[in-house]
């Protein structure tokens, strides 16, 4: 198994891997997912590939993908005590379901930990799973009673 750092060429993967993700997450087949949701998932990916505010890494072996994650980057006002004004969101930690329990998702995450430092990112954030949270817990991650969330209505 290798673990590699995507680039511009693998958006359609990229893209494939994420929607596998959401799919699992919403127990649906992802070929009940609309057109215009894999378009617009499509057009956000390329938008921020390009812009370099998302970084994914891809888990092969034999020419096929077992598993991806991605880092988005944002920036954000300085702090007090760390003037560093990047933070990061991990999102699409995806491993195949038939290669789970092998660490191929660790070995994924241990990649984009690793590499949050080059990018300048002092924090990093991301929603748990119920079978991500003990591999989360075990990396340092802490939950933060802090945060609050408040969704707004999409637009009429």
């Amino acid at each position: 198994m290798i673990i590699r750092k995507a680039d511009s060429k693998d958006l359609d993967l990229v893209c494939r891997m994420r929607l596998a993700f959401l799919a699992e997450m919403r127990h649906i087949d992802v070929d009940h997912l609309s057109e215009d949701f894999v378009e617009v998932t499509r057009s956000f990916l390329s938008r921020a590939i390009e812009a370099s505010t998302m970084h994914s890494w891809l888990a092969e072996e034999g020419g096929r993908c077992l598993g991806i994650v991605s880092l988005i980057l944002a920036d954000r006002p300085p702090a007090i005590d760390d003037f560093r004004t990047r933070e990061g969101y991990i999102v699409n930690m995806y491993v195949d379901p038939l290669i789970r329990r092998r660490g191929v998702g660790r070995s994924l995450f241990d990649a984009c930990i690793k590499s949050a430092p080059g990018f300048g990112v002092r924090r990093l954030f991301l929603r748990a799973t119920d079978d991500g949270r003990p591999m989360y817990l075990t990396a340092g991650f802490k939950t933060d009673e802090a945060w609050m969330e408040l969704r707004l209505p999409r637009p009429s």
